[in-house]
């Protein structure tokens, strides 16, 4: 049995489908891992932007029967104080120790919480806190006068944010087609399906926390440093995870908090966030403002460059939304300039949401390049194959792999794009309607791992890492590469994910879970095959080189064939190997290589708007990606679906607003922050084109997660104004922007 072909890049389905459809998945919230019913907890969040807190009123809380405890800062040091480590052992969403001081920094801050031995009480009793303030002066506006700005060296990944090379002045001067415009993007909020979530559990001086979160490892040293713990100490179980798209990937107050109230009460405590909390506990996409000027020469070849972001962050938070990143690499360009302002707002803190910075930063320079096109009279795709390079531009490397222009071909052909017309001109019925496309491209990004891999006398292959799967499909891929490697099936795989005492894994962001997890196993399964055939020898088996096959209750070799109860003795333990790789990717100070790794991809749309009422409709978006080699077809499809979907809310929908005066988000529910639904999704058209690059782990696969909402919202921004003759330079795109110009 050769099943190598069978595996690799196939459309598996989901080996954990069963337990999500049938209702068993155990996610956080829905752990019970004693008899002792836990606690329930609600947060008191604060309600002016900027101040202090001078005291509370428990008055009406402490008569409700089943209240047990608040507690707050006056409770003294229940957390030790957080700061980002220096050895890269978590990374915090906030530099903020909850209930450390009466300092008030945002609307919606983690100020107290509730504790009752029913919800409906705790949150009965979180409302019926008074909360006293002293306010002082608050920085809320985007345009406030006086607010600190800031210009931050380096990205969280190491990569530079204010870049320059060439002189762009002096090209601008000689340039004889330019472009210049400011384009905006709004606050997003991830909005997963499932809320954070978090139960802790004390046992002595060992605390276990079931943990809504992106990466397990990260959130157990976090805890440990709050808690003042040996990380042996803390245990993180995630085995399940309702979405996350960036919100949970840095760690959060909240899961400190859990700890320190389960800790003081000696109880279980659950604390589930409401939608509500949602919105300012654990961060959102900050809007931003990003001027983009181009120059080009009549070939349409680009001479100067200039992108400049200005974004905000909180008076705790330290992230910054990354727009000119792909600027600096994506077109070949002598002259440019990259530069990121960060202003210090009394908002909520901000945090990497699906392609951080890719998403924005492409909705700018991709609508500029079809402005460009336009000027030059030159078909957008042609003006993208013009200034394609093999080079990295930022450091002269070469990329590991890129078919970008097969991209461009590939979904020209799909979509229809020689039907093109001239902006405004094409109608059908009461519709106008337009093409539009724009480059998707996303970093490769790898980091250390580790996996053990277990080999049973019944034949089943384990497979151990302390990663999680957010609803992508790791679960599955994980076993399909196993499976590859010892020419079996992925039924014959068992994986444990989702616990933080397994050998060290990536969080689950950046795209990078599956290419870091398949250097690792592949090196697992090289030693555990090493380990095997010692094991044939040393029971007298003669073998030639020929691969080792896990078949059923046997392992075969060539014409070898030796029963597994041969093989592992009644009453001896299972086969056990470790590998893994220290090897970091696409990070500052990774593997030194002479190559640069990213995908690379194009996305096209058709859009379809209605003449009296100016009613975008999306009937076809195509997306033709080169992302290593794919391995499962079904869940990488469900990727790209999932990423295009994000476009279309992007670009038509998604907006967070927030009170200038108040400083509170304005609409913090899916009732009033609007995602695409089933009538808002038609035809999702995905290529991907497999080809494998084996310069970045050993089954040659790149992440997939975020690169297919990079660009998606600019390719129908564009695809607008081919209907219209309308530019819109902001988003989300919606008919008022329309109704006045369109044509008639």
């Amino acid at each position: 049995m050769n099943l190598e072909s069978k595996v690799i890049g196939k459309p598996v389905s989901r080996v954990d489908g069963r337990l999500k459809t049938t209702g068993t998945a155990q996610y956080s919230a829905d752990q019970r891992p004693s008899e002792d019913r836990p606690m329930h907890a609600v947060l008191v969040k604060s309600g002016i932007p900027s101040g202090r807190i001078t005291g509370f009123d428990l008055s009406a809380v402490q008569g409700m029967d089943g209240f047990v405890r608040f507690l707050s800062h006056l409770d003294g040091a229940l957390i030790r104080s957080i700061k980002n480590p220096a050895d890269g052992s978590f990374a915090a969403g906030e530099e903020y120790t909850p209930f450390e001081s009466d300092r008030v920094d945002f609307v919606g801050q983690h100020i107290g919480l509730v504790v009752a031995r029913a919800l409906e009480t705790a949150e009965a009793a979180a409302k019926a806190v008074v909360v006293k303030y002293e306010a002082s002066t608050a920085r809320i506006a985007f345009d406030s006068p006086d607010a600190e700005v800031r210009q931050p060296i380096l990205y969280n990944t190491g990569e530079e944010l204010q870049v320059s090379r060439g002189d762009v002045d002096a090209a601008l001067a000689k340039a004889t087609h330019t472009v210049q415009a400011t384009y905006t993007t709004p606050i997003e909020h991830h909005n997963p399906i499932e809320p954070s979530a978090t139960l802790a559990v004390w046992d002595g001086d060992h605390v276990t926390v079931y943990d809504a979160t992106q990466g397990s490892v990260n959130d157990k040293n976090y805890v440990a440093f709050g808690m003042s713990l040996d990380p042996e100490n803390v245990r993180v179980l995630n085995p399940f995870i309702g979405g996350g798209f960036g919100c949970k990937g840095f760690t959060w107050p909240h899961s400190l908090i859990a700890a320190a109230a389960a800790r003081v009460l000696d109880a279980p405590v659950l604390l589930v966030l409401s939608r509500k909390d949602m919105y300012t506990s654990c961060g959102h996409r900050p809007y931003t403002e990003q001027e983009v000027t181009l120059a080009a020469d009549t070939d349409g070849v680009l001479t100067a460059t200039r992108h400049l972001t200005d974004s905000y962050r909180s008076p705790v938070g330290d992230h910054v939304e990354p727009c000119g990143l792909t600027t600096a690499m994506l077109y070949r360009c002598d002259n440019l300039e990259v530069a990121h302002n960060v202003r210090v707002l009394n908002r909520p803190s901000g945090t990497p949401l699906r392609s951080p910075g890719e998403a924005p930063g492409t909705f700018a320079l991709e609508s500029a390049m079809d402005e460009l096109a336009e000027k030059l009279g030159m078909d957008p795709v042609e003006l993208r194959r013009r200034n394609h390079t093999d080079i990295d531009q930022r450091n002269g490397r070469k990329w590991s792999s890129k078919h970008l222009l097969d991209c461009y071909d590939r979904g020209a052909e799909r979509i229809g794009w020689a039907r093109r017309r001239a902006p405004g001109t094409w109608r059908e019925g009461k519709d106008l309607v337009g093409l539009g496309m724009a480059t998707a491209c996303y970093p490769g990004y790898r980091t250390p791992t580790q996996t053990r891999l277990t080999l049973d006398r019944d034949g089943t292959l384990h497979v151990a890492v302390a990663v999680q799967d957010i609803g992508t499909g790791l679960y599955t891929v994980l076993a399909q590469m196993v499976a590859d490697r010892f020419r079996t099936s992925p039924d014959t795989v068992r994986v444990l994910i989702g616990d933080s005492d397994l050998p060290p894994g990536p969080l689950a962001g950046g795209s990078m879970t599956t290419a870091s997890v398949a250097a690792a196993v592949d090196d697992a399964c090289r030693v555990l095959s090493e380990t095997l055939r010692a094991r044939l020898v040393k029971i007298g088996k003669t073998l030639g080189n020929e691969p080792l096959v896990v078949d059923g209750g046997a392992l075969r070799t060539g014409a070898l064939s030796v029963p597994m109860t041969e093989l592992i003795p009644t009453g001896s333990p299972a086969i056990a190997a470790e590998g893994g790789t220290n090897d970091i990717y696409g990070f500052a100070g990774g593997v030194e290589t002479d190559k640069s790794f990213y995908s690379f991809g194009a996305i096209f749309a058709e859009v379809r708007i209605d003449r009296d009422y100016g009613i975008i409709r999306v009937p076809k978006m195509t997306g033709v990606f080169d992302v290593g080699r794919v391995i499962n077809a079904k869940t990488a499809r469900s990727q790209m679906l999932g990423g295009m979907t994000f476009g279309i809310g992007m670009a038509l929908m998604e907006e967070t607003f927030i009170d200038d005066k108040t400083g509170r988000f304005v609409n913090p529910s899916l009732g009033e922050y609007y995602v695409p639904v089933n009538a808002d999704v038609h035809e999702l058209d995905v290529e991907m084109l497999d080809i494998p690059d084996y310069d970045f782990n050993p089954f040659g696969a790149r992440g997939l997660g975020e690169i297919s909402n990079v660009g998606a919202s600019a390719a129908i921004a564009n695809a607008v104004y081919n209907a219209t003759g309308i530019r819109v330079r902001h988003l989300p795109i919606r008919l008022d922007d329309l109704l006045e110009g369109l044509p008639r």
